[in-house]
């Protein structure tokens, strides 16, 4: 049996890299396991290995209002950020492509891309020195949403701006030449295009919104908390199993998104491949 390319591109670095990825691996799984086995316990603490089997940590979690409310909260601010971040990202995206200057893409490629550079505590301040001028703000949650949905933005604004970069640049001139004004051509080139990089920019940034802890410190008005923010408090007062059950339900809410966003995936680029063989033995 011939070896793959990758392997012979690799040589005898092979082995050390392998060891590397499965160190890696461990190192992000292992920790893992251990706090979904410690929600598994029978214990009102937690421990490890865990004594028994039992699911009343994550009953405790499903019934208690507490916890409920706050993932109702987090819920609704992902929700409602990742709404914004698309499209604010997705705009500011066909924005750049109608740019002609090099340097003016250039700046407003950055200006969206510097969010995820600027340190979430920093930012957290500045919009909480923000809040303490508009009262308007200070009970509710909107400067959450929308310091949420900005922290967002760049993660969609490089997905969208990924499949906009692999469209063929002569189908919008073509449709202006054949009459079609701006809004036809966004709505009948430009989005067809790209709603499978729009969904992907979407996951991903419910869930960076989903997950985000210090703008909730720092913005959630008295008594309302986010999900984030109640494990960060139950981590603080008592390390209990509801803790890792509530850190394992969390975690499969991820897997589901990513894995259900994979499928959709999956299922897109097939019918995409049937269609063209359809088209190129026509």
């Amino acid at each position: 049996m011939t070896d793959s390319p990758l392997r012979r591109s690799l040589g005898w670095y092979r082995l050390p890299i392998l060891v590397v990825a499965l160190v890696t691996s461990l190192l992000f799984y292992v920790p893992f396991l251990v706090v979904v086995a410690t929600s598994w316990t029978e214990t009102s603490y937690i421990i490890f290995p865990p004594d028994g089997f039992s699911l009343q940590s994550y009953s405790g979690v499903l019934n208690d209002w507490e916890w409920m409310d706050a993932f109702k909260v987090s819920l609704r601010v992902a929700g409602l950020g990742t709404v914004i971040s698309v499209a604010l990202g997705t705009l500011g995206a066909l924005a750049l492509t109608r740019l002609r200057s090099r340097t003016a893409r250039s700046w407003v490629r950055t200006l969206f891309i510097v969010p995820m550079a600027i340190p979430p505590v920093a930012y957290a301040v500045g919009l909480y020195s923000v809040s303490l001028r508009a009262e308007a703000l200070q009970d509710n949650l909107a400067l959450l949403v929308l310091g949420e949905a900005l922290l967002a933005v760049p993660y969609v604004f490089v997905m969208v701006s990924s499949g906009l970069s692999q469209a063929d640049p002569a189908l919008r001139p073509v449709a202006s030449t054949l009459g079609a004004a701006w809004p036809m051509v966004i709505w009948r080139v430009d989005l067809p295009m790209i709603v499978g990089h729009m969904l992907a920019g979407a996951v991903f940034a419910f869930a960076v919104i989903f997950d985000e802890v210090v703008l909730s410190v720092f913005l959630t008005p008295i008594g309302v908390k986010t999900l984030p923010l109640q494990m960060l408090t139950a981590s603080q007062e008592e390390l209990s199993p509801q803790l890792t059950a509530a850190s394992t339900l969390v975690s499969m809410l991820a897997v589901a998104l990513l894995g259900g966003y994979s499928l959709f995936s999956n299922r897109r680029a097939a019918r995409a491949r049937r269609l063209s063989r359809k088209a190129a033995t026509a």
